[in-house]
């Protein structure tokens, strides 16, 4: 589906109908800034909302689709290409998360690799540059791996677990560590961060990385139960 031509279609219709859009998007109970994107093709309108979208400009969800108003007797054909472009958008929108999921599991296998090939927590290794480059590059293919699969419920599921095992062995070892950062039970309780975010200790001892990976998976875990909970009240 055409994101702008569609967003173009909206505001047409809405100006038909003298709505501003403060108006619309009171009558949709969303803002005025997700009309605004909607109309300038940067995002398409929750599926929640295409029924009354439609009800409220007068059109069908085919021309909504469709992008422009449809003549009675292409109407069977318009609505043959819009379910292929669906189908066809949905087949790429799983590849991409199947390819996302595949990528972040070789990234954290590389880093790991990595940190373990300079010295990591077993032979008290000095980390070097490429080390901190990998782990930036697990944070960020982490933290897109969950935007893109924000409503697959299952691979959100699994994020939330994960999330919740590294923040809590990360949040023991940092109570440890006010005992004794370099005891071995530390190291080994916080062996899933020292490995994975071992490229921090360029500028971090252990306690403030623990006390970084405790944070970050904090807000992963947080962003999982949203979007799940989310999807429980649809």
């Amino acid at each position: 589906m055409d994101q702008n031509k569609i967003g173009e279609f909206i505001a047409k219709c809405r100006k038909e109908y003298n709505m501003t859009q403060m108006q619309f998007a009171e009558k949709l109970g969303v803002t005025n800034k997700a009309v605004s994107k909607w109309e300038t093709g940067k995002c398409l309108p929750d599926a929640a909302l295409f029924g009354d979208i439609c009800m409220l400009l007068n059109i069908t969800l085919n021309e909504l689709f469709a992008g422009e108003r449809i003549a009675p007797e292409n109407i069977e054909k318009k609505s043959e290409e819009n379910l292929i472009e669906i189908a066809t958008e949905l087949q790429k929108k799983d590849h991409k998360i199947v390819l996302l999921k595949y990528f972040t599991a070789i990234i954290a296998l590389v880093a790991s690799a990595t940190s373990i090939s300079v010295g990591g927590i077993s032979f008290e290794g000095t980390p070097v540059f490429s080390n901190l480059l990998l782990t930036i590059l697990v944070i960020c293919t982490w933290g897109a791996l969950m935007y893109f699969t924000q409503k697959d419920r299952c691979t959100q599921r699994v994020a939330l677990i994960i999330n919740m095992v590294l923040g809590g062995v990360s949040l023991i070892a940092f109570v440890l560590s006010f005992w004794d950062v370099n005891s071995q039970v530390v190291l080994w309780i916080g062996f899933p961060c020292e490995i994975l975010f071992y490229g921090f200790k360029l500028f971090w001892d252990w306690i403030c990385i623990y006390a970084v990976v405790t944070v970050l998976a904090i807000v992963g875990i947080e962003y999982s139960k949203r979007n799940l909970s989310e999807q429980s009240t649809k």
